[in-house]
């Protein structure tokens, strides 16, 4: 009997693998090579486990196999984590072959050919080299990464064809951003060979929204859950999937529709806030092809109003996270245990759990603020921050008993406190450093103004507690900025209320003060400052922060006249709120390294009580049973002012970009002519051709 051909005797684990198996090896082999072929082989080298795609052993040699997908996206770590990979498999005495996506569609018969001149080498191996290969063109590869997962979903799935199987055939990519179709492709590749976890890395201004609708779309089969960490994104999510909204995604991209000629998705909208889980039935559940709730929501699966309880395993199949930095929560891992065959895409703009430690997610695309800059997407930022003469400034320290001390220099306050951390508490809760703070909010503003008329500039504020949201709010009042306050103890009324005021263009305030109300997942362009007027113990909650205000402004009245490269954030703070390490972070780029992480201890960021003494300890003999108060009376200091992204900056990563495009564009080259010229000989005439 005769022997199987190798894409139906061999596993594969991916439809590339399937497509090199069939319009590869098979042609260019006797299918008894099988026996020779081990799929998915490990190999330990120093340590270290790699595992190639396949394996093929002979007498003398020890071929790995490497399938590269639809499109090549790496940062650099990722490449030099390839070359070294490669160096050590084949110093390890393996010989590694590749083969691209387009490779095998586009030159079959030359991946057949050089394959075959492999194999000539081993005395064993080469009594399966077919003579004359009979080469067909392939007939079921697409020039789209999706078809990959098409691939994969018919040869996995035995269910009826679903809403997505159509909805992805009509997705249209020319609407979306480069960096949303990068990420796409090398979602596509991950999840076409095998992958379960993916994580994106997208600056403020990027889409991630767009880019979790559309992963939605390309990578679900029956089911897709989107999970969010509060109410204001959930509405996001609730307004990208709405077909009614003009703001979705589905039909009202700038650049047309996501799925035209296709019908929306059926999408439910869950949260406790609206009513209880339990009045949500699993029939109504699973009439959606994509639910839409926050993890609040979740629960253990122990109640009956927790969505986990009403939902088995097998109802979903792929999971979006967005805010990804605090996935490491329990309800998340819950989550993942509970839907544990399906695909994860984690999103986040700061991929950095709030303790500092990793992910555990596979990173498959990285696009950085400096990237979301250059693409005119982010507006710069510019950092004014007071630095105050620590030396000269003039405490008050107010004692239980009622006795008032005034005491000169941080470092005096600092030896009764021996606190960091309620040092920068007193400088946040004091009236004098607010009023300084403030001044340099108002002279941003104004400047801002005169850029951006006729559109009002607005300024966002974070605080400590309520008492110090009012303090802040009334401070900005009195320098003429119109300020509102935010707190989760208002109502729903409330709330919509002051936004109403503040968003509108003919809305009477010009400032929010929020505790943690419009952080994650709330971006409002016309926000052109930002005031943390508190100390962040976590990098990633402050540049969640940062980040409201860092999309850039899109009006017809700046056409023309303020093009995205002019845009700026202001980012004033005072300097005693320990806020420094975390400007150096966004300025450094590390703001994407997960192992970036400022050491304080886990009670720093927590919001406590709205007193406004504080505690203070240390061996002096002082009654540390009473709560003495300490405050700011008195501070010089002057206003520095830098810009983190420079325009050198941004000119040097645009020069960084360009060759690492030209890198790519050179490897197809290379790899298609027998004698290339040297990339740098590449790069010039490339850059002549284009004038």
């Amino acid at each position: 009997m005769d022997a199987e051909p190798a894409h139906l005797a061999l596993r594969s684990e991916s439809f590339l693998e399937s497509c090199f198996l069939r319009w590869v090896l098979a042609p260019a082999t006797d299918a008894k090579i099988i026996d020779y072929v081990t799929p998915q082989a490990e190999t330990e080298i120093d340590g270290r486990t790699y595992k190639v795609d396949y394996e093929i052993a002979g007498e003398a040699l020890r071929l790995a196999v490497e399938l590269d997908g639809f499109a090549f996206h790496s940062d650099r770590q990722q490449f030099t984590y390839d070359r070294f990979r490669q160096n050590d498999l084949q110093g390890a005495g393996l010989a590694v072959v590749r083969f691209s996506y387009d490779a095998i569609r586009f030159e079959t018969s030359r991946c057949v050919a050089q394959l075959q001149q492999l194999l000539d080498h081993d005395p064993l191996l080469a009594r399966f080299v077919v003579a004359d290969p009979v080469v067909e063109a392939p007939t079921d590869m697409e020039a789209d990464p999706l078809f990959a997962m098409a691939g994969v979903a018919r040869s996995a799935m035995t269910s009826p064809e679903t809403y997505f199987d159509s909805a992805r055939q009509k997705i249209n990519r020319q609407t979306l951003r480069e960096c949303q179709s990068e990420a796409f492709e090398a979602l596509a590749n991950y999840y076409g060979r095998g992958g379960t976890n993916a994580a994106t890395v997208m600056a403020v201004g990027a889409g991630k929204t767009a880019l979790g609708v559309l992963a939605c779309l390309g990578f679900a089969h029956s089911r897709a859950l989107v999970i969010t960490p509060g109410s204001v994104i959930r509405g996001t999510f609730d307004t990208a999937l709405d077909h009614r909204d003009p703001n979705n995604v589905l039909y009202g991209l700038p650049g047309g529709a996501l799925i035209p000629g296709c019908p929306p998705p059926k999408v439910r909208v869950l949260d406790r806030d609206d009513g209880p889980i339990r009045d949500v039935t699993r029939t109504e559940l699973l009439e959606a092809d994509i639910i839409v709730t926050n993890f609040h929501s979740l629960g253990t699966g122990e109640d009956e109003d927790d969505l986990l309880a009403k939902l088995a395993p097998d109802d979903i199949d792929f999971v979006v996270v967005d805010e990804a930095h605090i996935a490491a929560a329990e309800s998340y891992q819950r989550t993942f245990r509970h839907f544990s065959t399906a695909r994860n895409l984690l999103m986040s703009a700061c991929f950095q759990r709030l303790d500092g430690k990793p992910i555990e997610a596979d990173v498959v695309y990285r696009y950085r603020l400096i990237d979301s800059i250059v693409d005119g997407n982010a507006k710069q930022l510019r950092v004014r921050r007071f630095a105050s003469q620590p030396e000269a400034t003039t405490y008050e320290i107010v004692w239980p008993d009622g006795l008032r001390e005034e005491i000169v220099g941080r470092d005096a306050l600092l030896e009764i406190m021996r606190d960091e951390r309620k040092l920068a508490r007193v400088t946040a809760k004091s009236t004098e450093p607010i009023r300084q703070v403030m001044r340099s909010v108002r002279e941003a503003l104004d400047r801002q103004a005169e850029l951006f008329n006729p559109i009002k500039p607005r300024v966002l504020f974070a605080a400590l507690g309520h008492r110090h949201a009012e303090q802040i709010a009334a401070i900005a009042n009195e320098h003429g900025i119109a300020s509102g306050v935010l707190h989760h103890s208002m109502t729903e009324g409330q709330i919509r209320e002051v936004r109403r005021r503040f968003e509108s263009e003919a809305g009477d305030l010009q400032g929010i003060v929020q505790l943690r109300m419009l952080g994650q997942g709330y971006d409002f362009p016309p926000i052109c400052v930002v005031a943390p007027m508190r100390p962040y113990g976590s990098f990633s909650e402050f540049y969640q922060f940062v980040g409201r205000g860092i999309r850039v402004i899109r009006h017809p009245a700046l056409e023309g006249r303020v093009p995205p490269s002019e845009q700026w954030l202001d980012v004033v703070y005072h300097g005693e709120l320990g806020l420094d390490a975390h400007i150096d972070t966004i300025y450094a780029e590390n703001d994407m390294d997960p192992l970036t992480e400022h050491e304080y201890p886990d009670d720093w960021d927590r919001e406590g009580s709205d007193d406004e003494g504080l505690a203070l300890g240390g061996s002096t003999g002082i009654d540390v049973a009473g709560r003495p108060m300490a405050f700011v009376m008195f501070e010089r200091g002057d206003v520095e002012q830098r810009v983190v992204h420079n325009e050198e900056h941004v000119q040097a990563r645009k020069a960084e970009r360009e060759r690492q495009a030209l890198a790519r564009k050179y490897a197809e080259y290379a790899q298609g002519t027998d004698t290339p010229i040297t990339f740098d000989q590449y790069v010039e005439v490339m850059r002549q051709l284009a004038g």
